[in-house]
């Protein structure tokens, strides 16, 4: 175990001693913390002694003990971990193992050999990921049920802190608002790809290059941005709430999208759909710039 982490702190569990040293290394000149273990068992007594300071998991597949896959079966089954990030180690030639790690929840991968590179990209995007979770599941435990009255209205806004709102005031009212609180990715989304028209291959080298957040700042102050907004239209009926959300961009190729797989395996994001897609009732409409979410609230 390394000293205390100067930000987040990051748990390795792979078999492979010279391994873990090299990812050790490399993660402690990322400024991070690091835990580590040699299985999943280890892994699995680790995440039980520290569930508040891990932010991101990354695990091998093949262990002796417990395997990575059934650790990660097992962290989903946790309601206080199972939003912490997991990056799979992997390799390039096995689809069906990468495909049953997405059912899974593994959403991150990482290539064994890997590079530097390669590893702070990834890194960046998981721990983004978890910060972002946790803000938002935070703000909603501030909210009760703020909309319960509510049958049918409409809703407008233009900026990631307003689509936060939003979403978590949808979610409260749903029965499973932690898991309800993935809107959020479509709420942004129709922000940032949307009226902003940040395309899919520009905000992966944002995100690379740690200006993701200042691209979209900068681009909500251009003058032909001003007056876009995202519009949300939500109708409660049948024990059912319907969300429709539209934007102002000229839509996008959203079947590919709708599931994640090897083709975007790598990247440092593109998830968010997907991860929607998997937990929510979802319909993308027309040229891809509607969307329906419906909720049951009965």
């Amino acid at each position: 175990m390394s000293n205390e982490p100067t930000r987040d702190t990051v748990l390795i569990v792979d078999d492979e001693d010279a391994l873990r040293d090299v990812l050790r290394r490399m993660l402690e000149g990322e400024g991070c913390g690091v835990l580590t273990a040699r299985d999943g068992t280890e892994g699995l007594e680790m995440l039980q002694a520290h569930p508040e300071s891990i932010s991101v998991v990354i695990l091998d597949w093949v262990m002796p003990q417990m395997s990575g896959i059934e650790l990660l079966r097992w962290m989903k089954t946790q309601d206080h971990i199972e939003h912490i990030p997991v990056i799979m180690l992997t390799a390039l030639d096995d689809p069906e193992r990468i495909k049953e790690g997405i059912d899974a929840g593994a959403f991150y991968y990482l290539v064994k050999p890997f590079q530097r590179t390669l590893l702070k990209s990834i890194l960046r995007a998981a721990v983004f990921d978890f910060h972002n979770t946790r803000h938002l599941l935070e703000k909603l435990k501030q909210y009760e049920k703020p909309i319960a009255l509510l049958e049918e209205g409409t809703f407008r806004f233009r900026t990631p802190e307003e689509a936060e709102q939003l979403a978590v005031m949808i979610a409260s009212e749903t029965p499973d608002p932690e898991h309800a609180m993935v809107i959020a990715e479509l709420l942004m989304n129709a922000i940032e790809h949307g009226n902003l028209g940040i395309t899919y291959e520009e905000k992966g080298k944002l995100v690379e290059d740690d200006l993701w957040q200042a691209e979209v700042d900068r681009r909500l102050a251009l003058p032909e941005n001003a007056n876009k907004n995202v519009v949300v239209r939500m109708k409660k009926a049948d024990r059912n709430l319907q969300i429709e959300i539209e934007d102002q961009g000229t839509g996008f190729d959203f079947e590919q999208y709708l599931r994640f797989d090897e083709s975007r395996l790598f990247d440092n994001h593109g998830r968010g759909i997907a991860i929607a897609m998997a937990s929510l009732n979802v319909q993308f409409l027309g040229t891809g710039n509607k969307v329906v979410v419906t909720f049951p609230v009965g």
